[in-house]
């Protein structure tokens, strides 16, 4: 923990050095914007509404609740399965959220609250998007890379 003095001479204890905060706001961010891309990279290829319907279970079609969209703790906390249906969803979601949460974490290490996180942000955001589209049509069917 670091110290820090006043102007007037008493000691507040800083829990966080700019570093930590750097890393824990930038894995949050970043597993948000997973989650994001795991939408976009399951419903653009497949010309779907980014807008509309809301997030839902790709088999069952069950619309999902907050509590089951807080990135990699939902789909941890049901062993990657649907909470209705109980099929596995695919590891997709959980590799793509794990990744922009390093990626986030990175980001803001690097360029910290200026514009150039932003920037980065949406180039990571475009460019895992583009990779995930890409393996998935690569393989052997439209939903080998989902489930």
């Amino acid at each position: 923990m670091v110290w820090a003095s006043t102007n007037d001479m008493t000691d507040i204890l800083w829990p966080i050095d700019a570093i930590q905060y750097r890393l824990i706001a930038g894995s949050i961010t970043g597993a948000i914007l997973g989650s994001f891309v795991t939408m976009l990279s399951y419903r653009m290829p497949r010309r779907l509404s980014i807008i509309w319907p809301s997030s839902h279970c790709p088999a069952c079609k069950t619309r999902l609740r907050p509590r089951d969209l807080v990135p990699l703790l939902s789909f941890a906390a049901r062993r990657g399965k649907c909470r209705y249906c109980g099929i596995f969803v695919g590891w997709r979601y959980f590799v793509i959220e794990i990744v922009l949460a390093l990626a986030g974490a990175a980001a803001f290490v690097t360029f910290g609250f200026t514009l150039w996180l932003l920037i980065a942000l949406a180039l990571i955001v475009a460019g895992v998007t583009m990779i995930a589209i890409l393996m998935e049509r690569a393989s052997d069917g439209m939903d080998k890379f989902c489930h």
